[in-house]
């Protein structure tokens, strides 16, 4: 199959599936407000798909920005996707939990995610929270954690869906459509999901010839991060999400776009390397992560692509 078509048919799945789940009024929670592109790429792709709907949103924040308001109990509560569901991103989880405390009365939705947990104990204590809440469904975005939750979470609805990045629009993904040069580039990631493997014997091209990046927000932190978290730190949180929604998350959208379709071929470690690359119709070998998190995904909606090599 083709990228294209790839694509058009992983949009649908998601529009088809979550839209008659949502009420006429929701809520966007945890939106990433930090350096990671891929995140912010899920946030744009979420966001494009909520544009489709004639339901309102009366509330976004991040999990820095929250603070408890009572919700009209007809209204659905959207938390962002990701791959932070579990035990190795901690801080995301724990505010999923304090959501399904806090509002036990309205629709939750968990937006596709990635499961690892690496302590069964507190796997066990996440599935028994959760499963107190009457109405919440867990979206994951591979098999392997379709497994996970089957085993622990049998308590609450569960959806496989793909990543909701798949949602940007293409009006967004023809700003970065332009000619790219020759080069190459290896997108390893630096930090605790990274796989230490010795991935570099896998490119053939010479490596003093191949740019090895991560995202260009995680090697230099602009002025923007600064001013966001000011406003955190002062709890001016309505301009902190106005502010994030508005300007933070265009740059971030242009930063990764634009650095990325410079490339004539990628290696990447990181999912939404992978994925952006997909939306531009670019080439790839994609190696995993630390825990599998690429590969499941990778087996679970990639497998039969065109021009798109894994490596285990």
């Amino acid at each position: 199959m083709n990228f294209s078509g790839k694509v058009a048919f992983l949009r649908d799945l998601i529009v088809n599936t979550l839209t008659p789940l949502i009420s006429d009024s929701y809520v966007l929670w945890d939106l990433p407000y930090y350096t990671n592109i891929g995140d912010i790429l899920i946030w744009e792709g979420t966001e494009n798909f909520l544009k489709q709907l004639s339901s309102q949103c009366i509330s976004k924040c991040s999990y820095q920005t929250f603070s408890y308001k009572p919700l009209p109990k007809d209204t659905t509560i959207l938390l962002q996707g990701g791959g932070n569901f579990g035990d190795l991103w901690r801080v995301h989880q724990e505010f999923r939990l304090k959501i399904v405390e806090l509002y036990p009365d309205n629709k939750i939705i968990i937006l596709p995610q990635s499961v690892h947990y690496q302590d069964t104990k507190i796997l066990e204590r996440d599935a028994e929270l959760m499963g107190k809440h009457s109405n919440l469904t867990i979206c994951v975005r591979d098999t392997k954690s379709w497994d996970i939750l089957g085993s622990y979470f049998y308590k609450n609805n569960l959806l496989l869906l793909p990543d909701m990045a798949f949602c940007i629009s293409q009006q967004t993904l023809n700003q970065y459509s332009g000619k790219s040069t020759s080069k190459v580039l290896y997108l390893k990631r630096n930090d605790i999901e990274f796989c230490a493997k010795n991935y570099e014997s896998y490119i053939i091209e010479d490596l003093h010839l191949v740019d090895i990046r991560d995202w260009p927000t995680m090697e230099f932190i602009s002025i923007r991060f600064k001013i966001l978290g000011k406003l955190i730190n002062f709890q001016q949180y309505k301009l902190a999400n106005a502010f994030a929604s508005i300007f933070l998350k265009t740059y971030l959208i242009k930063k990764g776009g634009r650095f990325l379709c410079r490339y004539n071929k990628i290696y990447t470690t990181r999912l939404h390397v992978a994925i952006l690359a997909i939306l531009l119709n670019k080439p790839f070998v994609f190696f995993d992560n630390s825990y599998g998190k690429n590969r499941f995904f990778y087996e679970t909606w990639l497998k039969d692509l065109d021009n798109i090599y894994f490596i285990d």
